[in-house]
């Protein structure tokens, strides 16, 4: 049925509805964004008036999505307006598989990680290992977490593509996973509903939300992990994704055309230079975690690292300004390994990328370190499990952790 085919009648009644929703929808996010805002920042920000205001926040408070606080004292100006804070209660769950293991956390909205924890496993994880994994944790949390916890669901940050048409994994080439439909094998597992996205893209839509992106329009998001060098663009405030989530996969951009055969099967890609590996081979010291790698930097790591830190640092130098040619991004964000990276050559990257650029595009931009450090992953896998509640705070389901405590396969 079209838009044409519905009564005139209908389609006002329909009309009030949806104005309710999106307004309620429009409170949510604001507070979920921002952490805290007074009723009187809430009306200043939606344009609507002061009771709409006070009616749909107080729908919100019924439906137990926020809270409302006296106001602190510096905030005291004039006549004291109520503070509408998240409910503490409303979680979602986060994922991350990688190749030494599964991450998992708690995240409440507003972006508050309640808790993160990794498992390390002695090989390469299967799918079917990552559900178990995860079921143990949830039932763990589950009997941990306050009796008045609700969760809005699971979001699972992949270090691959994911297609975006059937919320599955395409491929994870460092884990070995092919065309795997981990979401459902998950929420078969749990009966949670789920959702999937790279786990770079993720990376930029937190730090935009509640890091060192906040603010900008422009931004450009590298991460490096055991997993390589992935990548995330937000162009004019818009996330970019690619057909079916496929695209910006900005490790895989060609570097070298004689050079290594990365595991995507292409040659000379930019992160098999740029590539926490090399670090640990020049180290001779194995896997070395991803949280460690400033202490090593900084202590006097000894020649082979300080030339590969030279090495990677040039690669990626000459990648950020390629790149900067195609996205003309504002503000560069570099997170895991090559947030270290920074730390340990930030001159000599941002000297490099200026002379390669073309004009205006590298002395214009800026280049940061990620601001949510290891907290970014996790609180972008759960703005994916909150997407349904935040767009819709009325009628998207909750989960009762009793629920969850009563087993899996519900």
């Amino acid at each position: 049925m079209t838009d044409n085919d519905v009564d005139d009648r209908v389609a006002r009644g329909s009309r009030n509805e949806e104005t309710r929703q999106r307004n309620l929808a429009l409170m949510l996010s604001s507070v979920h964004s921002r952490g805290s805002l007074s009723r009187a920042e809430l009306t200043r920000h939606s344009g609507l008036n002061r009771s709409t205001v006070g009616f749909l926040v107080a729908e919100l408070v019924e439906l137990g999505l926020v809270l409302e606080t006296e106001p602190s004292a510096e905030r005291r100006v004039g006549r004291p307006s109520p503070v509408v804070i998240p409910s503490p209660d409303v979680v979602a769950i986060a994922i991350n598989p990688d190749v030494t293991g599964l991450t998992a956390g708690v995240v409440g909205l507003g972006g508050d990680v309640r808790m993160r924890e990794t498992i390390l496993t002695p090989q390469i994880m299967t799918p079917e290992d990552a559900v178990l994994l995860t079921r143990d944790f949830v039932t763990r949390i589950a009997a941990e977490l306050p009796d008045t916890t609700r969760v809005a669901g699971i979001g699972v940050a992949v270090p691959g593509l994911v297609d975006e048409r059937t919320n599955s994994i395409a491929v994870a080439p460092y884990l070995g996973w092919r065309d795997e439909a981990f979401a459902s094998m998950l929420e078969e597992e749990l009966a949670l509903p789920t959702w999937l996205s790279n786990d770079s893209t993720l990376g930029v839509i937190a730090e935009t939300h509640y890091g060192a992106g906040v603010g900008c329009d422009n931004v450009m998001y590298l991460n490096g992990s055991t997993s390589g060098l992935g990548g995330g663009v937000i162009s004019e405030g818009r996330l970019m994704r690619g057909a079916h989530g496929f695209g910006i996969e900005l490790g895989h951009i060609l570097l070298d055309r004689d050079g290594a055969v990365c595991p995507c099967g292409r040659t000379g890609c930019l992160e098999t230079v740029v590539n926490v590996r090399r670090i640990w081979g020049a180290a001779g010291r194995g896997v070395i975690g991803l949280d460690e790698l400033d202490a090593l930097y900084s202590s006097g790591p000894g020649a082979a690292v300080e030339a590969e830190l030279d090495i990677q640092a040039d690669a990626l130098a000459a990648g950020i300004a390629s790149l900067a040619c195609v996205f003309g991004s504002e503000r560069v964000i570099l997170g895991g390994h090559v947030g270290s990276l920074l730390e340990a050559r930030g001159d000599r990257i941002r000297a490099e990328v200026e002379r390669q650029s073309f004009g205006p595009l590298g002395r214009d931009l800026t280049i940061v370190r990620n601001g949510l450090r290891e907290r970014m992953v996790h609180i972008g896998a759960a703005e994916l499990a909150f997407g349904t509640l935040l767009n819709d705070p009325a009628h998207a389901p909750l989960f009762h952790v009793a629920e969850l405590r009563v087993g899996v396969k519900r």
